[in-house]
């Protein structure tokens, strides 16, 4: 018996160190106010894994990817870091998928600025690149003042500034145009 209340002793003994030792180590934690404090002032409110889509009368328009989304509610902007965006039933592009490096949405006008390795690609195998594009939900139109490179199976088209009315799958390229155009497959050249 006497073993047995040594044994518990040191049982108890233990416990109480371990358990003085963790509420110690949870005090000794930064509180908010310090978390708070290390994060950039003008930030109010950061994401990882943004996942965002707009619908209207039920109806997904747009899903919104990041890997890094920072809000600042003054401005109303979110800053994102590798930006995929996907617009659904584009017209007569079917389903189109957007990615750049980096881009900012303004959430009340759903305006979305992309740039860095922007690369547009569509249902129907087309492509587009350029370094920086604005998309505009409220007329649903791409526009870019960059130069650009749109490719498709039978053409290429090279250019400075392009505007693309996404429902009504038309394209308006402003300046330095030049345009290649292959023989379809089959066709004699």
């Amino acid at each position: 018996m006497f073993n047995f209340r040594r044994l518990l002793a040191v049982l108890i003994l233990i416990s109480s160190v371990v358990l003085t030792t963790v509420i110690y180590r949870h005090l000794q934690q930064q509180s908010p106010k310090e978390l708070l404090s290390m994060l950039p002032e003008n930030i109010d409110l950061a994401l990882a894994d943004l996942h965002y889509t707009q619908s209207e009368e039920g109806q997904r328009r747009w899903t919104l990817d990041a890997d890094t989304a920072e809000y600042e509610r003054d401005s109303g902007l979110a800053k994102l870091t590798a930006v995929r965006l996907l617009f659904y039933e584009a017209g007569q592009f079917g389903d189109v998928n957007l990615q750049a490096e980096q881009g900012q949405l303004a959430q009340e006008t759903r305006q979305v600025d992309v740039w860095g390795n922007v690369i547009i690609a569509t249902d129907r195998g087309e492509k587009l690149f350029t370094e920086r594009l604005h998309y505009d939900d409220q007329i649903r139109q791409l526009s870019t003042e960059e130069p650009f490179r749109f490719l498709t199976p039978t053409l290429e088209l090279t250019g400075a500034g392009l505007q693309i009315d996404i429902d009504q799958g038309r394209m308006l390229v402003k300046d330095k145009v030049r345009m290649l155009l292959y023989p379809a497959a089959g066709e004699k050249k």
